[in-house]
């Protein structure tokens, strides 16, 4: 669990949500707090995406999805997955899906 503006946000014992609608962008902040994280811009974009494909789906984007977006809407080209590994160092399931409010994914590329 952890506090977010005066209320309990339920984790699993790995640290992701439990319940994927408590996502907010306070939630995010604390989430990445955890994993020693400040948020830049571009972090604030991997998310949003992330969370508009969870709306859409009902389920986290694969890596591949997010490197996709980073290199053609974003306009990384091929800097796009090494960009994604330097915001989220310990990797795209340990860190983008947790702070992005995602539960942990079952399987998943790592792009």
């Amino acid at each position: 669990m952890i506090q977010v503006d005066q209320k309990t946000v339920t984790t699993c014992e790995e640290g992701y949500l439990i319940d994927p609608e408590a996502w907010e962008p306070a939630v995010a902040r604390a989430l990445a707090h955890t994993e020693g994280i400040e948020l830049s811009e571009l972090h604030w974009k991997v998310l949003q995406f992330m969370r508009d494909y969870f709306n859409e789906h009902q389920i986290a984007p694969d890596a591949r999805f997010v490197i996709k977006h980073l290199a053609e809407d974003l306009g990384l080209g091929r800097e796009a997955r090494s960009e994604l590994f330097r915001l989220f160092p310990y990797g795209y399931v340990q860190q983008a899906c947790k702070i992005a409010g995602m539960r942990r994914p079952r399987a998943w590329s790592t792009g």
